[in-house]
């Protein structure tokens, strides 16, 4: 097997089953509080009769639930403070879609939400909390930009 050879988890029990490989069983009984039996349930395909269900398909459900429930800002935050071990952030896929009708309300749209992260810098606020406002600034100012991108596209011809 080459050394460039990566395995290729895709399945909830399969990240399991190799993080059980790369950390060692034992850490993982420490992480989780169980025994050795029951981390190796974790491991396995659910098609086997003694698999159970894992932490990330506990987290997962979890966060379908509040997703649901319409706390889309929780799932998020929650998703960051996982993601910070690799220094990443989650960030919604797609282009952003303008909520106003005119490029102009666009505009007036991306005052409060700068005035609030302002307001939190302000306060010395959570660093998590500056910066969850800074991505709904980004949002807001994304927002205006493909509001102005397809007026002008539509009044002058491509701006590409």
């Amino acid at each position: 097997m080459s050394e460039s050879y990566k395995p290729r988890a895709v399945e909830s029990w399969e990240i399991m089953l190799l993080s059980r490989d790369k950390v060692g069983a034992t850490e993982l009984q420490k992480i989780f509080s169980r025994g050795q039996t029951q981390i190796n349930r974790y491991c396995m395909n659910p098609l086997c009769g003694d698999a159970q269900r894992n932490p990330l398909d506990r987290l997962k459900l979890m966060f379908e639930k509040l997703a649901q429930a319409g706390e889309d800002e929780l799932v998020r935050a929650s998703l960051n403070i996982l993601a910070e071990c690799i220094d990443c952030r989650v960030s919604p896929t797609g282009k952003p879609r303008p909520d106003k009708d005119t490029v102009e309300e666009e505009c007036l749209d991306d005052y409060p939400e700068l005035t609030e992260l302002d307001r939190l810098i302000g306060r010395r606020e959570h660093p998590r909390l500056v910066q969850r406002q800074a991505e709904r600034v980004k949002q807001e100012v994304d927002e205006t930009l493909v509001s102005y991108m397809t007026l002008w596209d539509r009044k002058y011809g491509s701006s590409r």
